[in-house]
C-alpha cells in the first residue's frame, strides 16, 4: 500500500491539499463560542395570584404543582417559593436531558392541573433556563440632563430597542428602568365629603366616559358610509371635563373634585449607572450565533446612536463577548507558543535542521484537517475544545518524532531511502495506533460521566481525538512522503544527532548503569515510592469546580423592612456614593425589575446592585467592607454578595448552596412555628457564625384585616362591598387607559401617600346621601409577624440554613440531627457537598474502568497477559506527580484537575508501551539483559523529545488569566506534573519491570549500554 501510495506522490499531495482547502472553508463556518453548547438542566414555573398571601399559594397552587411535575422524566429535584400574590417553582434535571421536550412535558402537566387551580389564575409562566439569559452586553442609556429620564425611556424603547432587534443574532432585547407618563386623578377627600360622593363614582364616570361605541354601516342613497361612535378621552383635559350628578342631584365636574395630573407613573423600580438614573438594555443572542459577528454589528450600532442621539450617554458593561475573547485569544496564544516551544526542542535534539521544518509543515496540516472532525460531530470552537486541541498538539510532535527517529535508524543501517521510510513508517504503526487508542481510551469513559464532567469531557474528548486522528493520517502518508521528496536528492546519511542529545544521551546511560546494579534494591523502591505518592492525594483539599478569578461581584439586599420604593432608592443610593471611590463601574436594580428574563420575582424592598473592581485581590477586600457598611447601618438587612453571573455560572455552577440543611415539621403541609423554629437556628448559629438563613426562615411585618360582621350587618353592608373599599384604597390603582396610535396612556387613582391607619381613619363608605360610615368602624386590624415565605419541595414545607465551609460538613450535619431529633422534626441534608462527593466517585470509578480498557488494548497488541501490567504499574508515579504538583501550586482535587489525571494515563504510557515494543523486538536478536539495554538507547531520543513536546505545548497555559486560564490551570498542572515523573518512569521503572516480569531462557551477561 505504501508503495503505491509513494509511487504517486502527487496524488497524495492533492488529496491532503483538497482536505485543507476543506477544513478551512469548515473553520470558517464553525460557530464561535465561550462554553460548549450545553443545555442547562432548569425549568422554572411562575405563578401570580393577586391579593394572595403565601400560604394560600402554597396550599392551592404550588403543592398541586409540585406533585404534578414530580412524574417528569429525568427530574432530580423540584423546590418552590411562595411569597405574597406570588411565587416560582424551579425544576432541576439531570445534565444531558433534552431539555425541549422537557419543556413540553412540563407544559402538559401545567394543562392537565388547570382543573385543580383557582379560578381566575392566569395560566402558570413557563420559562426555560438558556445560556442566552445571560445577555451577552448591557447598554447604559444615560441622560444627558436631569429630569429627562421620560424622554430617554421612550428614546430606549421605542427607538433603541427596535434598532438592536433588528440585528442579526440577536434573539431578545431587554429593558429595565424605563419610566412611563400616566395620568392620575387624585381625589379631594374633604370635596368628596361634602358632597356625599365616593371614589367609586369617580372611577364608574371615568369608565364609563372612555369606552369604544363600535361603529356601524349608514346607507346614504346609493353611497354606503362607515359611521364610527366614539366616546374616548384623549387627555388630561378631557378628563377635567367629565361630569357626574351627586346623590343630591347636583351635576359636578371631575376636575372640581379631584386634581388631574398628566405626570410619570409611580415607579415601582428604577436603575441606576455609576449613581445617575438610567435604563439598562440588555441584549440576548441566538444559541447559533456568531458572537464575534453579533458584536461587530453592534458596535457599529452604538457609534451610531452616539452620532444621532446627542441628548444621550451610552456606556457598555458586562460584556460577556470580552470573556469570549480573552478565553479564545488566550488559547490561541497558547496553541501558538506551545507549538514554539515544541518545535524549538527538534533544533535542540535533532542535528539536520531538515526535520524540524517537515514537522513545522506537519504541524499545522493536522491541526487545520482537525476541524473537519468538528464540523461532523457538530462541535463549536470554544475555550473546551481549543484546550483538547493544544492537549493534542505534543501528541501530534510525539507521532512525527518518532516516525522520523525510525526512519533514520533504519537508513542508518544502509537501507536505500525509500523502503528506509517504508519500513520504518510500517513497523511504527501498531505501536502508535496502539498508544492513540489507549489514549482516547480514558477519553471514551469520561464522555458517559454525568453531570459537569461529562459535558466538558464531551468536547474535549471529541477534540484529543480529532487530532489524533488526523496526526496519524499525517504521520503515515504525508510525513514519509515529504522525507523522501527532501531527501531523495542527497546521498549523504542523515546526522539526526546532535552534541546537546549526545551529552544527554550519556548521562542517561550513566543512570541507567547505576539502577540496573542496584535493581534488586531500586525496583522495590520505585514500586513502594509509587505507592505511597497516591497518599499525596489525601492532601488536597476537595470541591467541585477550581475557583475562577474574578473582578466583579454582585450585591443583593433585601432590606427586610416595610419601606417603599423611595425609601430603598434612597438607601441604594447611599451604598454606591460610600463606596465610590472604590469600585470602577457600578449598576443598581431598585425594587421591581422589568426584564423579562427575570426568572424570579422582585419586590419594592429588594435591591440588587453590580460591580466592577480593578482586580480579585480588590474586589475580595470590597466585599468585606461592603458587607461590613451593610451589617452596621441596616443589621435587619439580608445581604447576599456573590461573584457577578455570566455564562460559565449559569452553564456549570449549579444554583444550589455547598451544605443545606432543612427542616421540616411532622406534618411537612404545616410550617414550623417560628417560636419553635428560630430559637433552634439561633442555637445552631452560634455555633457556625457564617450561616445562611433560608428565604423560609425571613420574617415580615404584616397587616391581618377582619371585618366587623356586627356593624356590616347593622348596617346592612355587604362584605363584598367593603372589600371593593378596601382594595381601592390602597395605593395606586389603573381605572382604565387612554390608548393613542399605540401608545397607552394609564388613569390612575392616587390616594396619596399617607400611611395605612391614616388612610383607613380618614375613609368613609357611603351607602346613599343619608347614610355615611367611617371605614375604621367596619374592620378591624393588627399588625403581627409571619414568614414572608414558605419554601418546600417535593416532601413537604421546609425551612433552611445554609453552610458553605466544607471543613464543618460533617459537625455541621450531626448537630442538626441532633436539634431536630430533640423537636421532633425531620431534617434532609442536600447541596454541591454531596454531589462533589458523587461526581469524585464516578470519576475514580472512570479511573478503573480506564485502566481495565488500557490492559485489555494492550494485552491485544502485546499478545501478552504479563507485558500489559508493566504499563499498569507504571501508572502510580504518574499519579504521583500529578498530586505532588497539584499541592505545590496549592489547586484543589476538583473535576478539572481528577479530569488531569485521568487524561494523563492516556499520555503517560505511550512511552511504556514504546519501549516494551522495542524491547520485543530487539529480544529476537539479543539476549534480554542487552536487548534492554539497546532499547533504552535507542528509544532515549523519542521518549525523552515527546515527553518535553508534550509538557512545553501546556506550559503557556499556567500564564494565563481569565475564565478559561482558571479553568484549565489545574488540568494543565495535573499533567505536567504526571508527565514529568512518567518520563522518569519510562526511562528507568519499565525496564526493571520488564526484567522482573519476563524471564530469559539463557543466563544474560550485564548489559553495556
Amino acid at each position: 500500500m505504501f508503495r503505491f501510495l509513494f509511487a504517486r506522490p502527487i496524488a497524495l499531495g492533492m488529496t491532503f491539499l483538497v482536505a485543507l482547502i476543506f477544513s478551512a472553508i469548515v473553520l470558517w463556518q464553525l460557530p464561535v463560542s465561550l462554553l460548549p453548547g450545553i443545555d442547562v438542566p432548569q425549568i422554572v414555573v411562575k405563578v401570580r395570584l393577586p391579593s394572595a398571601s403565601p400560604a394560600e399559594l402554597e396550599r392551592s397552587i404550588l403543592r398541586p404543582l409540585r406533585e404534578a411535575v414530580l412524574t417528569a422524566a429525568h427530574l432530580q429535584e423540584v423546590t418552590s417559593q411562595a411569597n405574597s400574590e406570588g411565587g416560582q417553582a424551579e425544576l432541576f434535571f439531570e445534565y444531558g436531558t433534552n431539555m425541549e421536550l422537557a419543556y413540553i412535558e412540563i407544559n402538559e402537566k401545567i394543562d392537565q392541573l388547570t382543573n385543580r387551580l383557582p379560578k381566575g389564575l392566569a395560566r402558570p409562566q413557563v420559562i426555560r433556563i438558556n445560556t442566552s439569559d445571560v445577555p451577552v452586553v448591557r447598554l447604559q442609556v444615560v441622560a444627558n440632563e436631569a429630569g429627562k429620564m421620560l424622554e430617554i425611556s421612550n428614546l430606549a424603547e421605542k427607538v433603541i430597542k427596535k434598532r438592536l432587534e433588528a440585528l442579526k443574532g440577536v434573539s431578545l432585547v431587554d429593558l429595565n428602568g424605563v419610566q412611563r407618563q400616566a395620568v392620575f386623578v387624585s381625589p379631594d377627600q374633604a370635596r368628596l365629603q361634602a358632597l356625599q360622593v365616593d371614589e367609586e363614582t369617580l372611577v364608574t364616570a371615568l369608565q364609563q366616559n372612555n369606552q369604544e361605541l363600535g361603529a356601524i354601516s349608514v346607507k346614504d342613497g346609493q353611497y354606503r358610509y362607515l359611521l364610527q361612535l366614539v366616546s374616548r378621552l384623549q387627555d388630561a383635559a378631557s378628563i377635567r371635563n367629565i361630569a357626574f350628578n351627586t346623590p343630591s342631584g347636583k351635576v359636578v365636574r371631575l376636575g372640581e373634585v379631584a386634581q388631574v395630573l398628566d405626570t410619570l407613573q409611580r415607579p415601582q423600580g428604577f436603575h441606576f449607572f455609576n449613581g445617575e438614573e438610567a435604563v439598562a438594555i440588555t441584549i440576548h443572542k441566538q444559541a447559533k450565533a456568531q458572537m464575534p459577528e453579533l458584536m461587530r454589528q453592534f458596535n457599529e450600532s452604538l457609534a451610531q446612536f452616539r452620532i444621532d442621539y446627542p441628548q444621550a450617554k451610552f456606556y457598555v458593561t458586562q460584556n460577556q463577548a470580552v470573556l469570549l475573547d480573552a478565553g479564545i485569544g488566550n488559547l490561541r496564544n497558547d496553541l501558538l507558543f506551545g507549538g514554539f516551544f515544541a518545535f524549538l526542542i527538534l533544533f535542540v535534539f535533532i542535528g539536520n535542521y531538515r526535520i524540524p521544518f517537515l514537522i513545522g509543515v506537519i504541524l499545522p496540516t493536522s491541526f487545520l484537517m482537525s476541524f473537519l472532525v468538528f464540523y461532523v460531530c457538530n462541535i463549536s470552537v470554544n475555550i473546551i475544545s481549543l484546550s483538547g486541541l493544544a492537549l493534542g498538539l505534543g501528541m501530534t510532535i510525539d507521532n512525527a518524532i518518532i516516525i522520523f527517529d525510525h526512519i533514520g535508524k533504519k537508513r542508518l543501517q544502509g537501507i536505500p531511502l525509500l523502503e528506509s521510510c517504508i519500513q520504518g513508517t510500517t513497523e511504527m504503526i501498531p505501536p502508535l495506533i496502539s498508544s492513540a487508542l489507549t489514549t482516547q481510551a480514558v477519553f471514551i469513559p469520561l464522555v458517559f460521566l454525568g453531570g459537569i464532567a461529562g459535558a466538558l469531557a464531551y468536547d474535549q474528548a471529541v477534540a484529543v481525538g480529532a487530532i489524533l486522528l488526523t496526526s496519524l493520517l499525517v504521520s503515515f502518508f504525508l510525513l514519509p512522503m515529504l522525507y523522501v521528496l527532501i531527501f531523495q536528492r542527497s546521498n549523504l546519511l542523515p546526522r539526526e544527532d546532535n552534541r546537546v542529545f549526545l551529552a544527554t544521551l550519556k548521562g542517561y546511560k550513566k543512570g541507567f548503569n547505576w539502577i540496573w546494579h542496584r535493581r534488586k534494591v531500586a525496583f522495590p523502591l520505585l514500586t513502594v515510592l509509587g505507592l505511597a505518592g497516591l497518599g499525596l492525594g489525601t492532601l488536597l483539599p476537595v470541591q467541585g469546580l477550581p475557583d475562577i478569578q474574578r473582578q466583579d461581584l454582585s450585591l443583593k439586599i433585601h432590606w427586610n423592612e416595610a419601606i417603599d420604593i423611595v425609601q430603598n432608592k434612597a438607601r441604594t443610593q447611599q451604598v454606591s456614593a460610600h463606596f465610590r471611590d472604590t469600585y470602577q463601574v457600578a449598576e443598581s436594580d431598585v425594587g421591581v425589575q422589568q426584564f423579562l428574563l427575570r426568572a424570579t420575582p422582585t419586590t419594592l424592598q429588594e435591591t440588587e446592585m453590580y460591580f466592577l473592581l480593578p482586580s480579585q485581590a480588590a474586589k475580595e477586600a470590597f466585599a468585606k467592607q461592603l458587607g461590613g457598611y451593610l451589617q452596621a447601618r441596616y443589621p435587619r438587612a439580608r445581604v447576599l454578595i456573590t461573584d457577578a453571573p455570566n455564562t460559565f455560572d449559569l452553564v456549570f455552577k449549579q444554583q444550589k448552596t455547598y451544605l443545606q440543611a432543612r427542616f421540616m415539621n411532622s406534618n411537612p403541609l404545616e410550617p414550623i412555628p417560628p417560636n419553635r423554629l428560630l430559637p433552634v437556628v439561633d442555637s445552631l448559629a452560634s455555633t457556625y457564625p457564617a450561616l445562611v438563613r433560608g428565604e423560609g426562615l425571613v420574617q415580615e411585618t404584616q397587616v391581618r384585616l377582619l371585618p366587623n360582621y356586627a356593624a356590616l350587618n347593622s348596617y346592612q353592608i355587604s362584605p363584598q362591598r367593603l372589600m371593593t373599599k378596601v382594595q381601592h384604597l390602597l395605593g395606586d390603582r389603573e381605572i382604565t387607559q387612554i390608548k393613542r396610535f399605540g401608545e397607552v396612556l394609564p388613569i390612575q387613582i392616587y390616594e396619596g401617600s399617607a400611611s395605612f391607619q391614616q388612610k383607613v381613619d380618614r375613609t368613609f363608605l357611603y351607602l346613599d346621601s343619608s347614610r355615611q360610615y367611617p371605614l375604621s368602624q367596619l374592620i378591624d386590624y393588627t399588625f403581627f409577624t409571619d414568614y414572608r415565605s414558605l419554601t418546600a419541595d417535593k416532601a413537604g414545607i421546609f425551612h433552611s440554613v445554609s453552610l458553605q465551609n466544607p471543613a464543618q460538613a460533617v459537625p455541621f450535619m450531626a448537630r442538626a440531627s441532633q436539634l431536630a431529633q430533640q423537636q421532633q422534626w425531620k431534617v434532609d441534608f442536600t447541596g454541591l457537598y454531596f454531589e462533589d462527593r458523587k461526581n469524585v466517585q464516578q470519576l475514580i470509578f472512570i479511573l478503573f474502568i480506564s485502566v481495565a480498557l488500557l490492559y485489555f488494548i494492550l494485552a491485544i497488541e502485546f499478545e501478552s497477559f504479563k507485558l500489559p501490567l508493566i504499563v499498569v504499574f507504571t501508572l502510580p508515579l504518574g499519579f504521583m506527580g500529578s498530586f505532588l504538583a497539584l499541592w505545590l501550586a496549592g489547586e484543589s482535587l476538583n473535576l478539572m484537575s481528577a479530569m488531569g489525571l485521568v487524561v494523563m494515563l492516556g499520555i503517560i504510557d505511550n512511552d511504556s508501551i514504546l519501549k516494551i515494543d522495542a524491547i520485543n523486538r530487539l529480544s529476537r536478536e539479543f539476549p534480554i539483559d542487552e536487548a534492554i539495554a539497546k532499547a533504552g538507547a535507542t528509544t532515549f531520543k523519542p521518549v525523552l523529545m515527546t515527553s518535553l513536546t508534550n509538557v512545553l505545548a501546556l506550559v503557556p497555559f499556567l500564564f494565563d488569566t481569565g475564565l478559561g486560564a482558571d479553568l484549565q490551570r489545574p488540568f494543565v498542572i495535573a499533567i505536567i506534573g504526571g508527565l514529568s515523573i512518567g518520563t522518569l518512569t519510562a526511562l528507568y521503572f519499565v525496564p526493571l519491570m520488564y526484567k522482573a516480569l519476563v524471564k530469559s531462557p539463557r543466563p544474560n551477561p550485564v548489559p553495556a549500554p
